[in-house]
């Protein structure tokens, strides 16, 4: 058995990092980490069409929203035209001038867990539950907020609140009161205020603060050699923990890197490169319109993946699928949601978890939030 090695550092609070604490993780924590055009008419006709919301795609279900009967016309836009067009909408968006804290709000949707064999206590920041799920559908949902500092040693602070409950259906409910309503939440609210000289993401051999975004490459072939060489790196980690069946595929790692820049205060010409970086990715499928957690309308991209879902098994993994949804009208991320796939090879309709982007930008203090 590998036996769990802490993290070091302070809790990372960029959305993949949240996906990973929060909710049913690819990897379970066993080495320590840092926080961490070739088609351009095509581009531009696939923008304008997520511009103007005419996505011609079948309808999905997403979980927490409804779908909608099938669209005129019936032919969807592919996902690298998806993906291309964000490109292009990001790009052209006018670069904002960086305030001294860069703001945002997550909330993350996940389905309760069993405590297993060593329930974690309920405070934040800690490893998920690693029990099989309730038989009932219940959810638990808590509300992100952060304040990370341009300046490397200022104070940041990292807020968790809201933490709430529900049940997908009132019979899942009536479930969960004939099993005696065990406790479900697996974490309460909290708040940290510290100063950390840490990157702010974890790209690169040192990692890349925020004043250092500008820096990172603005193309595809640049971005893909950051991404081998941290992939090398972190192989070499798992190798000597003796954990090498843990490394993700090079897919992930391409997703993740491009999460962490698509949402990070990088200039417009850096995240476009990371758009055009996951167009140039076979594996990943459109899926049409849904609606998020929130109820938002966006197109949901998928991408095969996997989480490990026992600790004590570090081999015993699920076979999902993670969905991107983006924002048609700017080409925002809104959601990453983690959907098990069953044994008829199907995806469920409904994630095991959502985390969602409310809203983000730049402030001039601690506890102030954008003005838009």
């Amino acid at each position: 058995m590998v036996r769990p090695v802490p993290r070091r550092g302070r809790a990372r609070r960029r959305i993949t990092d949240l996906t990973r604490i929060t909710t049913a993780a690819r990897e379970p924590v066993v080495v320590p980490t840092r926080r961490r055009r070739t088609v351009p008419i095509l581009a531009g006709a696939a923008a304008a069409a997520l511009a103007a919301g005419a996505i011609a795609v079948p309808a999905v279900m997403s979980v927490h929203g409804r779908g909608h009967g099938p669209a005129v016309p019936p032919r969807p836009l592919d996902a690298k035209s998806v993906l291309l067009a964000s490109a292009e909408l990001t790009e052209h968006r006018p670069a904002a001038a960086h305030g001294s804290y860069w703001y945002s709000q997550i909330r993350v949707i996940k389905r309760v867990r069993q405590p297993g064999d060593n329930p974690p206590p309920p405070v934040a920041n800690e490893m998920p539950r690693t029990g099989p799920y309730y038989p009932f559908r219940a959810y638990e949902t808590v509300t992100w907020e952060n304040w990370d500092p341009y300046q490397q040693g200022r104070p940041s602070r990292s807020v968790d609140r809201d933490v709430r409950i529900s049940f997908a259906t009132p019979a899942d409910k009536a479930a969960w009161q004939r099993a005696g309503s065990p406790p479900l939440a697996g974490t309460k609210p909290f708040t940290a205020t510290a100063r950390y000289n840490e990157p702010y993401l974890e790209l690169g051999p040192k990692g890349t603060k925020m004043a250092d975004l500008p820096k990172l490459p603005d193309t595809v072939a640049g971005l893909e050699k950051l991404v081998r060489a941290d992939r090398k790196r972190n192989l070499r980690l798992l190798t000597k923990f003796h954990a090498k069946s843990q490394e993700p595929s090079y897919l992930q790692n391409v997703v993740d890197a491009a999460m962490e820049i698509i949402t990070s205060p990088a200039p417009p010409n850096v995240r476009a490169a990371a758009y055009r970086m996951l167009a140039a990715q076979p594996g990943i499928r459109s899926l049409g319109q849904v609606r998020d957690g929130l109820g938002r309308s966006g197109v949901a991209l998928s991408v095969p993946a996997q989480a490990l879902v026992s600790q004590r098994v570090p081999k015993s993994a699920q076979r999902g699928e993670e969905h991107l949804v983006i924002k048609p009208v700017s080409g925002e991320i809104l959601a990453k949601e983690f959907h098990p796939v069953g044994r008829d090879g199907e995806a469920e309709s409904e994630p095991v978890s959502s985390t969602l982007i409310v809203r983000d930008g730049w402030t001039d203090r601690i506890g102030a939030v954008p003005r838009s």
